[in-house]
């Protein structure tokens, strides 16, 4: 019966039709803490109440729960918003589109730059982030692994790569 069980898991996770599944990945842990760092909690329903807009979502190329969904409709978009996995593809799919760039120019595309990619868009170089969400973030990082952050990321001069 457990086997079964988790089978069902696997596929309902796996087959979001095309959405890749991110759950239990490094890249939640990511997304966890700057949402954490965000809204003061770790869910990413939250987050994506308080941070993800229709255009943000159709920036990010409309990822969608079903592949029947229409990539153009609110109602696509509140339902990928009601989906964890969702939720994590159009943050995910976000910076894919703006491109992969080192925002703080460390030489690592990482979570920080996700992060002020997710906050500024483009124009993420050297990015200043708030004491609390500094704070926020780090919290969640030590947690899981990840670099803290500075308020202050990156250096004059900096150009950042896109990776």
């Amino acid at each position: 019966m457990k086997t079964v069980l988790f089978f069902a898991a696997f596929l309902f996770f796996t087959s979001c039709d095309g959405i890749k599944n991110y759950m239990g990945t490094e890249l939640q842990n990511c997304f966890n803490c700057f949402c954490h760092a965000r809204t003061g909690c770790f869910s990413r329903f939250n987050c994506a109440s308080y941070s993800i807009s229709f255009d943000y979502w159709k920036t990010a190329k409309s990822p969608v729960v079903d592949v029947d969904d229409d990539p153009d409709s609110q109602t696509s978009y509140r339902n990928c918003m009601k989906n964890e996995n969702c939720i994590l593809a159009t943050l995910d799919q976000y910076a894919d589109v703006i491109g992969h760039m080192d925002c703080n120019c460390d030489g690592v595309f990482d979570c920080k730059d996700r992060f002020a990619i997710h906050l500024h868009g483009s124009d993420c170089t050297n990015p200043q982030f708030t004491r609390k969400y500094t704070q926020r973030y780090n919290t969640c990082a030590k947690s899981v692994g990840t670099t803290d952050m500075k308020t202050e990321e990156g250096y004059e001069g900096c150009d950042p790569e896109v990776f």
